[in-house]
């Protein structure tokens, strides 16, 4: 029995494990991106660049054009000012085949937000091996990508996740470039990273007002304790954050924000703040079901690890905590404030993005509330012996297995991201899905065509489809003029 429980796979070994199964992952999710197509704002938000390019075909032209659309819709609906003209640059406007490219890109950089935070973090600060942070890593990104509300919302649809996920992404690898350049050596004068932070900083304040309103809380907090611990970092640290300020208050300050907002019915500051602290408990059950906390678990002897090796000390959880909670209330705040506590139901895109960084809070909680639970001496030194060896224990991996296995079985476990990729894919719906888009076109690309009579899509991949066209011609105007068809209709 004894050598049962002391069986144990090496970490350097474990973490290869791991980063291959989240390859495996992506696989499907990669797959599923050569049958994506444009939908919604895709078409109103590419109109303009693309007609500059199948007129001139010039990148330079195409440029202009996305900075008029950014221009007019600063003034007349949205002041998020990068990001609008992110969204002018579909890679649809130069060819629905490359539609594709989008999902490629919001994944990537969703990914490279999760590992550079992750090594930023646990590396830098904490001193983790590499092996390690990369474990924590794979997990976090795991969660995010499989069991995020829905995949189509933050993945797959151009105009809604480049404005969310990929900003997120951004975000995260802008938290990881500020914190290697407060952890960097006396030698190195930082900067590159400073300059590299300011730039990102400034592209992050004019894209969407939950990444903004987050970013200025980390910000200013970043700012508080460099000037408590009277390091003068805080000083250097002020081009990066006043670049954000400055872009953010070209964002707020957009005269479209107020004729967008007309129409919404809007809450009071004091409603939206309690709706923001009720809608971070009435998500966590939802959000965290059995696999989810079985995943999350498999990094605690990992995560016990690192902490009884630090020479870091782990002051005040529990303020650490509701600081935490409070960082998950601002996420809520904007789209609340902006919307109503009842919009969150149909913004997965939005949900998509608070979930992530809840994931990253839990998983920092559980780290640091075991570094104190150590240091205080409430935690066994041998409590994990395989680990304190560098071995991941076979025993505990085993027992997390069985219940994440347990618990897929009582939640829809058919929707999570990869497996309904590969199901949909497998059963043809995929197939299908791409097969009537394509018939689509030949009518809409069709010169002899005026008025467009499209086929309703049978199937819808849950993990790509977002939204259809509409029965009603008028509604699908901007897909009309998009083709140059008098109307398009769905029959």
């Amino acid at each position: 029995m004894k050598r049962i429980l002391s069986a144990g796979i090496p970490l350097k070994i474990f973490s290869i494990l791991t980063i291959l199964a989240l390859l495996a992952l992506l696989l499907p999710m990669l797959k599923a991106a050569q049958y994506d197509v444009p939908s919604a704002d895709d078409y109103s938000n590419g109109l303009t660049t693309y007609r500059a390019w199948t007129k001139t075909g010039s990148i330079i032209e195409v440029f202009k054009a996305g900075w008029e659309r950014v221009y007019s819709l600063y003034f007349d609906w949205q002041g998020t000012f990068t990001a609008i003209f992110l969204f002018t640059l579909n890679p649809m406007i130069f060819g629905e085949h490359y539609y594709m490219i989008g999902a490629w890109v919001i994944l990537g950089m969703l990914l490279a937000g999760i590992f550079s935070l992750t090594f930023a973090v646990w590396c830098g600060l904490y001193g983790a091996a590499k092996k390690e942070s990369a474990v924590i890593g794979v997990i976090w990104a795991v969660l995010c990508t499989q069991f995020l509300p829905r995949a189509s919302h933050g993945i797959y649809w151009y105009t809604g996740a480049v404005y969310y996920t990929f900003f997120f992404g951004l975000a995260a690898f802008a938290y990881a470039v500020l914190l290697r350049y407060i952890l960097r050596k006396k030698t190195d004068h930082g900067r590159g990273k400073l300059i590299t932070a300011s730039f990102l900083l400034f592209f992050i304040g004019g894209g969407n007002l939950v990444t903004c309103l987050t970013t200025a809380v980390l910000l200013l907090t970043m700012e508080l304790l460099l000037a408590v611990q009277k390091k003068s970092d805080w000083k250097a640290l002020l081009i990066p954050v006043l670049c954000f300020a400055l872009s953010f208050g070209i964002n707020a300050a957009a005269p479209g924000n107020g004729k967008r907002q007309g129409f919404f019915v809007q809450p009071g500051p004091v409603e939206s703040v309690l709706g923001s602290f009720r809608s971070f408990f009435n998500y966590l059950p939802e959000w965290f079901t059995l696999p989810v906390i079985a995943v999350v678990l498999l990094l605690i002897p990992l995560l016990w690890r690192i902490a009884s090796k630090t020479v870091r000390r782990y002051k005040l959880p529990g303020l650490v905590t509701l600081y935490s909670i409070c960082l998950a209330g601002v996420m809520f705040f904007p789209p609340i404030y902006a919307m109503g506590e009842g919009s969150l139901k149909n913004l997965a895109r939005i949900t998509n993005i608070i979930f992530f960084g809840v994931l990253f809070l839990v998983i920092f909680n559980l780290f640091y509330w075991t570094g104190w639970l150590f240091q205080k001496g409430m935690l066994p030194k041998r409590l994990f012996p395989c680990a304190a060896k560098g071995k991941y224990s076979l025993v505990y991996l085993l027992v997390m297995l069985l219940v994440f296995g347990f618990g897929m079985t009582r939640i829809k476990w058919f929707d999570t991201t990869s497996i309904s990729a590969f199901r949909t894919y497998r059963s043809g719906m995929m197939g299908n899905y791409w097969h009537v888009y394509q018939l689509r076109l030949e009518i809409l690309k069709d010169p002899e065509v005026h008025d467009a009579v499209l086929k309703r899509f049978p199937y819808r991949p849950y993990v790509l489809f977002y939204q259809e066209l509409s029965e009603n011609p008028e509604d699908n105007t901007v897909v009309a003029d998009w083709y140059g068809k008098d109307s398009v209709v769905i029959r």
